[in-house]
């Protein structure tokens, strides 16, 4: 009656298929279109056949925890999966809420399965080293795409979308701000999974890789007589650089690569923690790795690679300990007290042994 009073309606009638319409036609806008054909099929193929014709009134949690046990149990779906269509029916009964269709929302408090991140188990140099000679060998344009992919950590569909004006040779940089994706009907191009453009150093030999991508593309362009645009993809086909390369494309040649070489449980997104965890190796500081790799924030990059930086930690602490023990080994000695000077840095003597 209180609810009633304040013009809070929960008597409504409506199903969860209609919400789910409704709700899909607000949202739909601010997806990307991969997120939004995801949505539509998790909701089509497991939430709908269950909870479709069921009024939202009186979908209770306990009705959300028996659907989610039978999704893995007997359709034998990940519990990563799972734990996506807890969060689509979890947003949709929650705008119910907000329009005022129901009280509360019953999937706040349901127990969708956890799901065990996986250790990452990145390729090694001398792995990543036999990729990138056979895919130059067989493939010699796909070669210098892993060879950006390895560098730069860069998304698969993000260096399809690669344009040559997006690559600054003065300053050595590349401007990462858009990614190709597959949905129904073809390609689109859109923003960067963060919603946000970076600008990462690039080193000489991967501006030279970049500098033979560069005029493979005038070549073709030439026997073509098309002009060769700056808008034009990087990693295309067509003379004009018009048409990008597909990510599923760029996937099914590094599977090809990949099964010759017998590294049958390397993914192409493997390059990516490739770059990632050498460069955490390497000490580079945490903030830089995460904005080279286009994390929203370096805390996912800290959630991503925990165990790397347990190991590195444990280095600094190998280090810290061998300075407190032994002070005076980290003291340079002068020539007045018996120390070998050996090579000079800027003029300064540096100690040998």
């Amino acid at each position: 009656m209180a609810d009633s009073d304040q013009g809070r309606d929960h008597g409504t009638d409506a199903t969860f298929r209609e919400l789910s319409d409704r709700w899909l036609a607000q949202s739909g806008p601010d997806l990307s279109p991969t997120t939004l054909r995801r949505y539509e099929d998790l909701l089509r193929l497991h939430i709908l056949p269950g909870l479709g014709s069921v009024k939202i009134s009186r979908v209770r949690t306990a009705d959300l925890d028996r659907l989610y046990v039978g999704l893995v149990k007997e359709r034998g779906l990940s519990p990563a999966s799972v734990r996506q269509i807890h969060a689509i029916i979890r947003r949709a009964l929650r705008q119910a809420v907000r329009w005022g269709w129901i009280a509360t929302n019953p999937a706040a408090e349901a127990s969708p399965p956890r799901v065990r991140r996986p250790e990452l188990s990145p390729p090694d140099v001398e792995q990543v080293g036999q990729l990138l000679d056979y895919a130059k060998e067989h493939r010699p344009e796909f070669g210098r795409y892993l060879h950006l992919a390895a560098t730069t950590g860069a998304r698969r569909g993000e260096l399809c979308a690669l344009r040559w004006q997006n690559i600054d040779v003065n300053a050595s940089t590349l401007t990462i701000g858009r990614a190709i994706v597959a949905v129904r009907g073809g390609l689109v191009e859109k923003d960067t999974k963060n919603h946000a453009a970076r600008r990462i150093a690039l080193d000489a030999g991967t501006l030279s890789v970049l500098a033979d991508q560069r005029r493979v593309a005038e070549e073709r362009a030439d026997a073509a007589e098309v002009v060769l645009p700056e808008a034009g993809y990087v990693f295309s086909a067509e003379p004009d650089c018009s048409i990008p390369w597909t990510p599923t494309t760029t996937t099914k040649w590094f599977q090809s690569a990949r099964d010759a070489l017998g590294f049958e449980n390397v993914r192409l997104h493997d390059l990516r923690h490739f770059a990632a965890t050498r460069l955490l190796g390497a000490g580079v500081p945490v903030r830089t790795v995460s904005g080279r790799l286009g994390h929203a924030n370096a805390a996912t990059t800290f959630t991503i690679y925990a165990h790397f930086l347990e190991a590195s930690d444990q280095s600094a602490a190998d280090v810290m300990g061998d300075l407190v023990a032994n002070p005076d080994a980290s003291r340079p000695r002068s020539a007045a007290t018996g120390g070998q000077s050996g090579p000079t840095i800027s003029g300064q003597p540096t100690e040998t042994g």
